[in-house]
């Protein structure tokens, strides 16, 4: 065996060329897939940070109509009180909350729980205690639990920080305890507060959160979700209003809970780079092959001498690992360079991805692929090379069967390296196609020039009214800045899916029973918000000044509502009752605005007035005239901070950023996607090239031959160039049909594209078969140059 490795050595040695070739083509194949690896590794295959966290689950509400609904905590206290499958159970949410002090208010997007969250999750604090039933009954004192880094940022790392109160929005809260660094589910957040009865209804009146429960010992996800299903049957029939809808629950791992979106698109991603992988292998098998004919005498020779078959093989086996180890030891590197900027652009994009880095899992895959790899280039060249033809290998008497049956082989390798980068095409011209018409797409609005900011009033500022004239008064100082075009507020912002919904009653249709819901999205906004987003006012007029300031009961809607409920009239005029017995009247309709990145059909929406529900949490829109709305940015906060210093402002961002981070997903598939196409088709262009190249040096005696009898340059040119077309063409047509058949598995991923969209199959067609014709041109265009005199010498 150190014989055998020795000599591998030399022989790498001796052939530089042939040794850096494969060794780059290796190192692209094997780098791409450690690189995927760790990130499948870091999101997929990790461990949650917990103790036993495959026994902790995630839960929600669900039914024929509705997916993933949040529990409402009468629900909830049920599913605890009746269930017999685990060990504690915990509800979650996030939740806003100003803390009062220093220069001004600052908001935090804490959380609120009850009480056995952290014995779910089974984590102890690094000071104080945990929270308790009793904190968690109405009337008890707030107390709080506080994140390691919201402990170190905002109080310095104080070690006496348990017991000390904080004021948060005007109430005080007492801190009970400070959590541990490593504690970092799904955040964390700055501090976590109880859902007891005296919080929870501040802002809700039954809606609690999502909820997360520790099995008990020995049951397992399917036992929990029987059990589970029954109570909400049970509650069904008990509370058919309350639950309406909800006859079952979605009952999955914590873990798949977290990454369960971006699961199918990573699998397609390590599929794509596993194809990248075969290619390399078939690249470097074929100039494993083209090297045999040179090696034809030696292994003859040591099979003359005594080699067995195995030991050849043995030999040529070893050979292909050295190749393959130090193409995988340059993948690593390759592989720990791209996970920086990786890291950096599908951090807010894939979940629980942190920091790759190059830990002992990447290690032993990288390594086992490697192996893997040399097995799969490998074993087909030295089985070829080591089934040796003595009298004819000696004599030279021309191609062995050994030789003709690789020049088939070699070619069989260019078929499927062209068919394999061909449906790798195909995916990435769909993804690219459907990133195009994401971004092309006439969604309602128009969002370039709009700079928002999330505005957070604490809960005990005032009442309704107070509310509302604050939220105004802000509105005229926004306004009022220079480069400020107009400015609105809104609850919310077009192109995003929303929560709120509401029961209405359309005039002159039927009243709808006790718990029917006509899914409705609620928009809450100021007079200028369809000037500010641009959304096109189709009929009738906008809300006035006084309209919006008094709530007077008058509502915009969308033309889907419009053309729903009055389809041959107009909706002018027309009444709809939904929150009051007043019922309020259509003053206009609006165009459409489509769910931004989604071909999912939007609910009908309609438009009140902020006066009406004026809501602590607003978003402060402002279209500017300047070419970046940042720039406004740092004197419009500052404006606000010097009119109320306890109005946090938060989350500033363009309206197009905001976009942008919708669409993130899509974006980081197709460019990784389109990375790793790119990758197999140079991989592939350079198996068709070296292909032709190999049979250009084998048989340049008879091209001089040819030319000797009179055969003209166009005739040799023809000549290889059909040679490598035939199985350029034949890989695509392979390449086409598996595309056509894969390609719909990527359905999810394709925003206005069909899976089998002609355009794009067409195109990688051409584009392919352009690039294939110019690979083979290059070598036979050396080919045409050569001197007759010289080749009838060539040996």
């Amino acid at each position: 065996m150190i014989q055998d490795l020795k000599y591998g050595v030399r022989w790498l040695r001796k052939n530089p060329g042939f040794t850096l070739l494969a060794v780059l083509t290796l190192a692209a194949g094997i780098g791409v897939n450690t690189a995927m690896f760790s990130v499948v590794n870091a999101v997929l295959l990790r461990p949650l940070p917990f103790p036993e966290a495959d026994r902790i689950v995630w839960m929600a509400e669900s039914g024929p109509e509705i997916t993933d609904r949040w529990v409402s905590h009468p629900n909830f206290l049920d599913w605890r009180a009746r269930n017999q499958v685990f060990e504690s159970m915990s509800t979650f949410r996030g939740w806003s909350v100003n803390i009062m002090g220093g220069d001004g208010a600052e908001n935090l997007n804490a959380r609120i729980v009850s009480a056995d969250y952290f014995k779910v999750m089974r984590a102890t604090p690094l000071l104080g205690r945990d929270f308790t039933d009793e904190d968690d009954q109405f009337g008890a004192p707030w107390v709080t639990i506080i994140s390691y880094p919201f402990w170190q940022r905002r109080f310095a790392g104080d070690p006496n920080i348990v017991g000390k109160q904080i004021i948060l929005d005007h109430e005080p809260v007492t801190i009970i305890g400070v959590m541990r660094e490593d504690f970092t589910h799904q955040g964390p957040p700055p501090l976590w507060m109880l859902v007891s009865s005296q919080n929870w209804k501040l802002r809700y009146d039954r809606i609690a959160g999502y909820v997360i429960a520790r099995l008990k010992p020995n049951v397992t996800i399917d036992q929990a979700r029987a059990e589970m299903n029954r109570i909400s049957q049970e509650l069904l029939q008990q509370h058919p209003v309350a639950n309406a809808g909800a006859n079952s629950v979605k009952v999955v791992s914590l873990q798949d809970s977290i990454t369960g979106n971006i699961r199918p698109a990573l699998q397609i991603l390590l599929v794509a780079v596993s194809v990248v992988l075969l290619i390399a292998c078939a690249n470097v098998a074929n100039l494993l092959l083209a090297r045999a004919a040179t090696r034809r005498k030696e292994f003859a020779l040591r099979a003359a001498l005594g080699a067995s078959r195995y030991r050849i093989i043995r030999q040529l086996l070893i050979e292909s690992l050295l190749l393959s180890l130090a193409g995988g030891a340059l993948g690593l590197l390759f592989a720990a360079w791209a996970m920086v900027p990786l890291s950096r652009v599908a951090h807010d994009t894939v979940p629980r991805l942190g920091d790759l880095s190059v830990n002992t899992k990447v290690l032993v895959f990288n390594l086992g692929a490697s192996i893997i790899t040399a097995i799969l280039f490998g074993i087909a060249p030295a089985l070829r090379l080591s089934k040796t033809q003595l009298q004819e290998t000696l004599k030279d008497s021309g191609p062995t069967t050994s030789e003709r049956q690789g020049k088939r082989m070699r070619g069989v390798l260019v078929v499927a390296e062209v068919a394999f980068s061909v449906t790798l095409l195909v995916g990435a011209g769909l993804l690219a196609k459907s990133m195009f018409r994401l971004l092309r797409s006439d969604i309602g609005f128009n969002p370039n020039g709009v700079l928002t900011m999330e505005l957070k009033a604490s809960r005990g500022r005032g009442d309704k009214e107070e509310v509302s004239r604050m939220l105004h008064q802000v509105l005229e100082v926004a306004q009022a800045q220079p480069g400020v075009e107009s400015a609105t507020l809104s609850a919310n912002l077009p192109g995003l899916r929303d929560d709120w919904q509401n029961d209405i009653a359309p005039e002159g249709h039927r009243p709808l029973k006790k718990g029917e819901l006509i899914e409705v999205d609620w928009a809450i906004v100021t007079p200028d918000y369809f000037r500010t987003m641009r959304i096109p006012l189709l009929e009738g007029r906008t809300f006035t000044r006084d309209e919006d300031e008094q709530g007077k009961p008058v509502l915009l809607v969308d033309e889907n509502l419009a053309r729903r409920f009055w389809p041959n009239q107009s909706a002018i005029g027309k009444h709809i009752g939904y929150d009051s017995p007043t019922a309020h009247e259509i003053i206009g309709v609006v165009k459409t605005v489509d769910y931004y990145g989604s071909e999912v059909q939007p609910r009908i929406k309609i438009y009140t007035p902020l006066g009406r529900h004026p809501q602590r949490d607003s978003t402060l829109s402002i279209r500017t005239s300047v070419s970046d709305p940042e720039a406004l940015a740092g004197s419009i906060a500052r404006a606000l901070r010097e009119f109320d210093k306890d109005l946090p402002v938060a989350q500033i961002a363009t309206l197009d950023q905001i976009l942008a981070r919708e669409a993130a997903p899509r974006r980081f598939n197709a460019t990784l996607f389109s990375i790793f196409a790119v990758l197999a088709l140079v991989l592939a262009a350079t198996g068709v090239y070296g292909v032709i190249a190999y049979s250009v040096a084998r048989r340049t005696h008879e091209v001089g031959i040819r030319m000797a009898l009179g055969a003209q340059r166009r005739d040799v040119l023809g000549l290889f160039i059909s040679h490598g077309m035939r199985l350029v063409l034949l890989g695509l047509v392979i390449g086409l049909s598996s595309a056509f058949a894969l390609t719909r598995l990527m359905s999810s991923l394709l925003f206005g594209v069909s899976a089998r969209d002609l355009t794009t199959f067409v195109t990688v067609a051409v584009v392919l078969a352009v690039i294939g014709l110019f690979a083979c041109y290059l070598p036979a265009r050396r080919a045409t140059k050569v001197d007759p005199l010289v080749a009838l010498r060539y040996e």
